[in-house]
């Protein structure tokens, strides 16, 4: 016994209609949450054109009860700005360039052509062409903005688009000549290439809105990361990210009975620059000093705010730092800091360096460091190893 399902093109326009109206809500429900976050730009576009396509598909639903204004070339167009929108939405957030008039070209030239067949010369095929090139060109503009993503975080949900856009452009070109070949003498009867638009526009949204709900995740994710260890003031990692990097370090040391070196490093009288200049100085000190210690270690090494006026540089390899703990404490010497009024003045600070061996603990090791930089601190602008055992 077989069942036969029977539905037609409205149904098909329902369901896929329905799908990019669900689609557009959980769009809709990211953007509310990253509402305050401004750097999360093109998300208002991209719930935009999910919803032009659900309208402009609504509007395919009832078009023998509507003028054909609305249930051809609002519709059409709709359908057309969808994509055109979410290419402004994906330039938008990736902060890549992009060409609104172009957009806004196609849309005017394809809103023209569909208009002409409609009410100047009647031609349901011309009308299906000018509406496939129409969506093939802002396809291509997706495909394009999508080729030229490359930050490593984006490419996976860049390529899961991109894979998407260059099987819808494939297909409308099909269309498009298959429209050529076999005209179509009813906009609303159920053909199959109709039947596949529908079902191919259903795959594409899903693939479409996964991808840009991917990459909202994705630059999330990384924030609140950035957040969570990096501190604000400096942009260096805060003490819980370089305690990580610590144990990381005596563990590798004790793996492979290796060394590294600590080098506690604190402002000297930093109080007084607060006192003297206000806060809003003492903050570029930090900011700048920190800056200066970035390019002053190289790339396995790390330096961190270890609190208030602490850093903390952490130097895997042989106990060999104090080299680098003397440049430090000679360009910092050497640097000259705005007092925000034309002026300038110096600032010093002293160094503890302790080594690390396999056999050292981490709160030991820290002692050490901080032992070393108390007598230091005895007479400023100094370095002072820490003494062994």
């Amino acid at each position: 016994m077989s069942i036969l399902f029977q539905f037609d093109v409205r149904a098909v326009a329902l369901f896929v209609a329905l799908t990019f109206f669900v689609q557009a809500t959980a769009i809709g429900a990211q953007a509310f949450l990253i509402r305050e976050l401004r750097q999360y730009r093109g998300v208002e576009a991209a719930l935009l054109a999910n919803l032009c396509v659900a309208a402009g598909l609504m509007l395919r639903l009832f078009g023998d009860r509507l003028p054909e204004f609305l249930s051809v070339l609002l519709s059409n167009l709709l359908l057309v700005a969808g994509p055109g929108l979410f290419y402004i939405a994906l330039s938008q957030f990736t902060g890549l360039p992009s060409n609104k008039l172009l957009v806004i070209g196609i849309l005017t030239v394809g809103l023209a052509i569909m208009a002409y067949f409609t009410y100047e010369e009647v031609n349901i095929a011309r009308r299906a062409i000018a509406f496939s090139l129409g969506s093939l060109a802002m396809v291509c503009l997706l495909i394009y903005q999508l080729w030229r993503i490359q930050k490593t975080a984006l490419r996976f949900s860049a390529n899961l688009m991109l894979v998407s856009f260059l099987v819808q452009a494939i297909f409308l070109i099909l269309r498009t000549l298959n429209v050529i070949r076999n005209p179509p003498q009813d906009a609303f009867s159920l053909t199959p290439a109709l039947s596949a638009t529908y079902l191919l526009s259903f795959a594409i949204s899903f693939f479409w809105t996964t991808g840009f709900v991917l990459m909202v995740s994705h630059r999330l994710r990384n924030d609140l990361l950035e957040i969570a260890t990096i501190d604000v003031l400096t942009h260096v990692p805060n003490r819980r990210a370089t305690q990580v990097f610590l144990e990381k370090e005596i563990s590798r040391a004790q793996r492979q009975n290796g060394e590294f070196s600590l080098l506690l490093i604190d402002i000297d009288d930093f109080k007084q620059v607060n006192d003297r200049w206000g806060h809003a100085i003492g903050d570029d000190v930090l900011a700048k000093t920190a800056s200066l210690f970035q390019a002053m270690i190289r790339k396995q090494d790390l330096v961190g705010r270890w609190g208030g006026e602490e850093f903390l540089v952490i130097v895997p390899g042989p106990c060999d730092a104090e080299a680098l703990a003397e440049r430090i404490r000679s360009e910092i010497a050497a640097a000259e800091y705005s007092d925000g009024s034309n002026g300038s003045f110096h600032i010093t600070v002293s160094i503890g360096i302790a080594c690390a061996s396999e056999t050292s603990l981490r709160d030991e090791i820290l002692k050490q460091a901080d032992d070393a930089l108390y007598s230091a601190k005895r007479t400023k602008n100094a370095i002072q190893m820490a003494k062994e055992g």
